[in-house]
């Protein structure tokens, strides 16, 4: 079947990008599938959260390059929508790990374990048990 032109002014006439592309976009996002469960096996610590999305926003950003067709898009305004979403992903992520990081020096007592006093409590509530029961009652559940 031939391809007919059309007469829209507006419409971008383009070739498929390479299968070698697409297969070596395929190879990249499994090799970083692999380095997630790899990275998933040892503790970073504070750091875990933070090295996890290093590695989700690296294959996201292959796939809204390549497979989306962002990187060979003629038209920026996709590009504009994409940079504007990981501008306010920064925004919202900026200030959520600030509180993840300084969560020990803001209260001390978060950053330290805290015997649980009785269940459905948060840590460190001092309740007083109901009439009959006592403590050993209360482990004993």
């Amino acid at each position: 079947m031939a391809h007919e032109s059309s007469s829209n002014p507006n419409e971008v006439n383009h070739q498929p990008l390479p299968l070698k592309v697409y297969i070596g976009t395929f190879l990249a996002l499994l090799f970083l599938t692999f380095v997630t469960v790899f990275i998933a096996q040892f503790h970073f610590g504070e750091w875990n959260l933070l090295v996890a999305m290093m590695v989700a926003i690296a294959k996201a950003s292959l796939v809204v390059l390549y497979f989306m067709g962002l990187k060979h898009d003629h038209d920026r305004f996709p590009a504009v929508v994409f940079l504007t979403g990981l501008f306010f992903l920064g925004i919202f992520m900026g200030p959520t790990m600030y509180d993840y990081f300084t969560r020990d020096s803001v209260d001390a007592t978060r950053g330290t374990y805290v015997e649980v006093t009785r269940d459905g409590y948060p840590p460190g509530v001092s309740v007083p048990l109901p009439k009959g029961e006592n403590a050993a009652t209360q482990k004993a559940d």
